[in-house]
């Protein structure tokens, strides 16, 4: 089970199979990774769990993150039983374990959930890549703004 606090711009938490805390979230929106992951998260990662103060961390990572415009993952068959879910917009770990349900459902014959999915409609921004994630940027500061409001 993975958990996220109500944020826009959220945190998120969950076990790992071998027990290790997977903390993550706010990422950077234009693209960019920074440096280090681990200065980033790591002092929110201790606000939410002061407890963890002497724990090393292990692995830290980052990437390209799925920002769609209506913040609906895109999911669905591209033909027969391949499928595809990209577009997390920043809540893949949450979402992805839904994901791969309503899909295994799809391939097993259950196609409500699917079907459903499949239906909502995505737009594309046509600009090009840098300027595409500085827009993405920009409304992502103004969900952050009304995070802290």
């Amino acid at each position: 089970m993975a958990f996220c606090d109500p944020n826009h711009l959220l945190d998120y938490f969950r076990l790992s199979a071998d027990r290790r805390l997977l903390f993550g979230g706010r990422c950077y929106y234009t693209g960019r990774t920074p440096k280090s992951i681990k200065a980033r998260i790591g002092p929110r990662m201790l606000k939410v769990f002061p407890q963890l103060a002497d724990k090393r961390i292990d692995f830290e990572w980052g990437g390209k993150i799925g920002v769609v415009v209506n913040r609906v993952p895109l999911i669905g068959r591209l033909e027969g039983n391949l499928h595809h879910a990209i577009g997390y917009s920043g809540h893949g770990v949450n979402m992805t374990h839904t994901t791969a349900k309503i899909i295994a459902d799809a391939i097993g014959g259950t196609l409500e959930r699917m079907d459903l999915l499949e239906r909502i409609k995505h737009a594309r921004i046509a600009l090009p890549q840098t300027l595409g994630n500085w827009m993405v940027a920009t409304g992502m500061r103004h969900f952050r703004l009304r995070d802290l409001l």
